[in-house]
C-alpha cells in the first residue's frame, strides 16, 4: 500500500532537459549537430584542457573524457576517440590503449569521490547495439552500486541523479590533478 501511495505522488515528474535529447532520437546521427557529429564538435580543441561548458575534463593524444549529460549515475563518463570512426575494429592500438588508460584512471579517480561497489565499463556499438551516436565509437564508465536502480528507474523508467553535472565535474576534474 505503501508504495503505491509514493508511486502517486510523483505521477507528473518533470524532466524538461530532456526534450531536445528525445525529439532527435530517430535522426540519422549525421544530422544530430552543425557540424555533423557532437561528439567530433566536443572533441575540437584538443590540447586545449577543460571545457567546463561541455562539461570534457581532460583531453589526451587520441581521446578526450567527457561527463555525460543524460547520466546513469552520478560520475557516468564517456570516453572519446577524436577521431569520427563507428567501427571499433577500425580504432587503431594508440586509440585503444589511451582508451584504457583514460579508463583506468577514471575509475580511480570515481573510486575516490564516490566509493562504488562496481562499474559498468564498455561500449554500444552502432544504434542497434544501443549507442545514440552510433557513427562514433566511445566507451562509458559508469560507478555502480547494490541496490542502485530504485523503484523510480523499475516503476516510473526515470533516473535520481543525486549531483548537479558541475558538481560532479569540479569533483572530477580535481581529483584528475591529483593523479
Amino acid at each position: 500500500m505503501a508504495s503505491h501511495w509514493v508511486i502517486s505522488l510523483i505521477d507528473n515528474l518533470w524532466a524538461g532537459w530532456r526534450m531536445d535529447f528525445l525529439q532527435k532520437v530517430d535522426e540519422p546521427d549525421h544530422l544530430r549537430s552543425p557540424s555533423r557529429c557532437i561528439l567530433c564538435d566536443l572533441g575540437k580543441g584538443a590540447g586545449e584542457g577543460f571545457n567546463r561548458d561541455n562539461y570534457v575534463i581532460h583531453r589526451g593524444r587520441t581521446c578526450y573524457m567527457v561527463l555525460n549529460v543524460f547520466p546513469y549515475a552520478a560520475g557516468h563518463l564517456m570516453i572519446v576517440p577524436y577521431v569520427h570512426e563507428g567501427d571499433f575494429v577500425n580504432l587503431d592500438n594508440e586509440v585503444l590503449i589511451e582508451s584504457l588508460d583514460l579508463a583506468r584512471a577514471a575509475i580511480t579517480v570515481l573510486k575516490n569521490i564516490y566509493n562504488p561497489e562496481g562499474f559498468n565499463f564498455g561500449a554500444n556499438l552502432g544504434r542497434a547495439g544501443g549507442a545514440a551516436f552510433g557513427e562514433h565509437a566511445h566507451f562509458h564508465v559508469v560507478p555502480r552500486w547494490l541496490g542502485d536502480t530504485n523503484f523510480m528507474t523499475t516503476l516510473a523508467h526515470s533516473r535520481v541523479i543525486p549531483e548537479a553535472l558541475s558538481q560532479t565535474y569540479d569533483r572530477i576534474t580535481q581529483q584528475l590533478k591529483v593523479l
